[in-house]
Order: structure tokens, then C-alpha cells, then sequence
């Protein structure tokens, strides 16, 4: 069966290379090799995984969880803990990494990181996202806790959501036995875990207890509309994260399956009514003019027992904290918000950015172009160092 899967991800890597040598990256992009190279692997693990879920073996999730699979690829293996104390902790029963520098002086408080991986709530671990968060540990002379949290579909909204509130809280209340300046607490993810710290930040600020501050790295924050100009552009090859499976993965979080997913991708799970009261939190007007022009999806007719059972739940803020009003917007800790150009989720970082600045709140936006969603993953780009010096400097100066 061993020697049968690596045949099969052999002969789904090839029609991925074609597909990329037929779709390759635009002319500007940024190390164009390198990230047709990390599209081609993981697009055919993708691909392998969803044949086996076809065919009946097992379930795309089981087959992308994996470690021989995803977490072999993405993760950059074990790192020496030479300048690092490593352990697995339960912060009030949720499963926490904890990371603690070895060369600090115990004489004063360290700052302290909460990080909540991507994977589109379905997959991600600690394991894969060690290499990011040792480093964040070691660069800041920080201790970072990274949060194992339960996922979709078997652990489905608010159940991911909830378990980062109690780690959050656990690693502030009990700041000091980890040697922390409870003062000092950032809250940080990127992807679907930058939807989870800025839902967790908006949390503890209403029940008056905000961190420091958030580090969002390239955030989902809204799914009432999957036709902004980044979902039409990011559809199909050679780009990492595409819409149809952003749109499943956003689906699968928010009600433990994918089911009606087309007509979630023709936006007809919004009414008129709704879409108009929410066009100062999520219209195309919030995003740079080239990107405006871009809008050429018409909208198609609303399914309205779909739109009325869906509504409440894609308008609470703990799910799409794009919802928020200005003024709850206003109150969250000032934040790091890092976007990229080829990113279905390029637009909601964009209208966030918009919106704090429009109210002059203190947002530090960092846009990349010509790089893909999961860079900062990416291993042995360059411009996945420069990303990670200038997030590591904001930390270093704000905590």
C-alpha cells in the first residue's frame, strides 16, 4: 500500500507540474521557482488526498493530516534545542507548545507570544509551525506558547475559537510561573489562526482584559462575500491556497461540513438587505482602485432559506471579525497586519487596513507583493526573511 501512494502522489506531482508549466507565476512575482516548486508538492498532496477520499480509502483530512504527508513538506523538520526549553503543556485542558529561551537571566519578566497556526481550521499543528515559533522564541527572547487547538470538522465553530480564548487566558493569569510579564502578551496567527487572534483579542477586550497586542498574518476575516476581486483572481493554478478551498475550509469551520458550496461561491447565501447593511465593513470601495476594477463577477440570484438559516452566524464577529462595527474595531490593541498579493484572502486584510486607518487606529500594515499565501512558510526565501525581520522587529519594539 506504501509503495502504491508514493505512485499515486508521483503520478498527481506530474499533472501538477503540467498544470503550473501551463499556469505559471506572473512575470513580477517574487522567487517565481521557489513557490511553483511549494505549489507543485503541496498541490499534489492536496490532489492525492482528495483521489482517496474519491475512491473511498480514507477522508481528505485524515490523508491531509497526515505527517508523512503535509507536515513532511511544510514543516522544516526538528531544530535543535540548544537555545530552547520545549515542552507540552495543558493550559486549562487545551494542548499548549511552550517554548522558553535557555539563555535568559530570570532575573526579569520576559514577553510573551500566544500563536495560532493556519491550515483553514482543518489542518496545521504545533509540529508543523515549530520551526516559526522556536524562532519567534529565540529572535525576541520570548516565551511563545502555541496552541494546539481542536479543529473542523470533528470540532467545528466556536469550539476552536473557545479553546484559544482558554489558552489565552490560562498563559495571562499564570504569567508569572512562566516567567512573563503579564503586561506584555501579544496574541498572533496567521491565516486561519490570524482569524483566531483577532477573534480572541476582540474577546478579551470586551470583557476587559486585552494582550498587548495582535500580529495578524495574512487573516480570514469574512465570509459573506466570496467574489471580492482576490476570490475571482486566486481560482485555479499555480496558486497554493485557491478559492474553492478556501470557501470549503471557511464552510467546514463554521458548520462541520462543505455542504451547498456553490452556491456559497456565487455569494448566494447573502440578501440584498444584509449585503447593504454591511457595505462600510465589506464592500470593494474599501480596496486600492487597481484592485477595484478587478469586480466584474455579477451576483447571482439569492437562495433565501439558505440566506435567512446562514445569517446570523457569518454576522457574529467571533467567526468574521470583519463584522464589527467601527467603534468595537477602534478598542482592539494596536496590531500588526501583514497581506500579500496572491491570496484569495488578499481583500480582507485589505478592508481592515482601510477601516483602521480611516479612524487613525494604530495599525502597522505590511503588504508584500508578488508573493503567495503561506509564504511566511516558505523555507529558504528570501522574501520570506525579510517578512519575518520586519514582524520580529515590531514585536521586539512594541513588547
Amino acid at each position: 500500500m506504501a509503495c502504491g501512494s508514493v505512485l499515486l502522489t508521483l503520478a498527481v506531482s506530474f499533472v501538477g507540474l503540467a498544470f503550473i508549466l501551463y499556469s505559471p507565476f506572473p512575470e513580477d512575482a517574487v522567487e517565481p521557482h521557489m513557490q511553483m516548486a511549494v505549489s507543485l508538492v503541496i498541490g499534489a498532496i492536496f490532489k492525492m488526498c482528495e483521489f482517496q477520499e474519491y475512491i473511498g480509502y480514507t477522508t481528505y483530512v485524515k490523508c491531509a493530516r497526515n505527517p508523512l504527508n503535509i507536515n513532511a513538506w511544510v514543516s522544516k523538520g526538528a531544530v535543535s534545542d540548544d537555545n530552547v526549553h520545549v515542552s507540552e503543556e495543558l493550559f486549562d485542558g487545551v494542548k499548549v507548545r511552550l517554548y522558553i529561551p535557555r539563555d535568559h537571566d530570570g532575573e526579569s519578566p520576559l514577553p510573551g507570544i500566544i500563536y495560532l497556526h493556519g491550515g483553514g481550521w482543518v489542518l496545521g499543528s504545533t509540529d508543523m509551525y515549530d520551526p516559526l515559533t522556536r524562532m519567534l522564541a529565540t529572535s525576541l527572547t520570548a516565551v511563545v506558547a502555541s496552541v494546539e487547538y481542536r479543529m473542523a470538522p470533528e470540532h467545528p465553530f466556536p469550539v476552536p475559537f473557545e479553546d484559544c480564548v482558554k489558552a489565552t487566558k490560562y498563559f495571562m493569569y499564570n504569567a508569572k510561573k512562566f516567567g512573563v510579564d503579564a503586561s506584555r502578551i501579544a496574541v498572533s496567527g496567521d491565516s486561519a489562526g490570524g482569524n483566531l487572534a483577532m477573534a480572541v483579542g476582540t474577546k478579551l477586550t470586551q470583557e476587559g482584559q486585552p494582550p498587548r497586542l495582535l500580529g495578524l498574518i495574512y487573516p480570514a476575516l469574512q465570509m459573506v462575500d466570496f467574489n471580492t476581486p482576490a476570490y475571482l483572481t486566486y481560482q485555479s493554478m499555480p496558486y497554493l491556497l485557491k478559492k474553492y478551498r478556501m470557501v470549503s475550509f471557511y464552510l467546514t469551520y463554521a458548520f462541520g461540513n462543505d455542504d451547498d458550496i456553490e452556491k456559497y461561491f456565487e455569494n448566494k447565501h447573502v440578501t440584498e438587505t444584509l449585503r447593504n447593511s454591511i457595505y462600510t465593513k465589506v464592500s470593494t470601495t474599501l480596496l486600492p482602485q487597481k484592485y477595484q476594477k478587478l469586480q466584474v463577477k455579477e451576483r447571482a440570484a439569492v437562495d433565501m432559506n439558505l440566506a435567512q438559516k446562514v445569517e446570523k452566524i457569518i454576522t457574529n464577529v467571533s467567526l468574521c471579525p470583519l463584522m464589527m462595527d467601527d467603534d468595537e474595531l477602534y478598542q482592539l490593541p494596536k496590531t500588526y497586519l501583514l497581506t500579500c498579493e496572491y491570496d484569495p484572502l488578499r481583500d480582507d486584510g485589505l478592508m481592515l487596513a482601510k477601516r483602521w486607518k480611516d479612524m487613525y487606529f494604530p495599525v502597522t500594515h505590511v503588504h508584500w507583493d508578488g508573493v503567495q499565501h503561506g509564504f511566511i512558510n516558505m523555507e529558504g526565501s528570501q522574501r520570506t526573511t525579510e517578512a519575518l525581520d520586519d514582524y520580529i522587529k515590531y514585536l521586539g519594539a512594541e513588547l
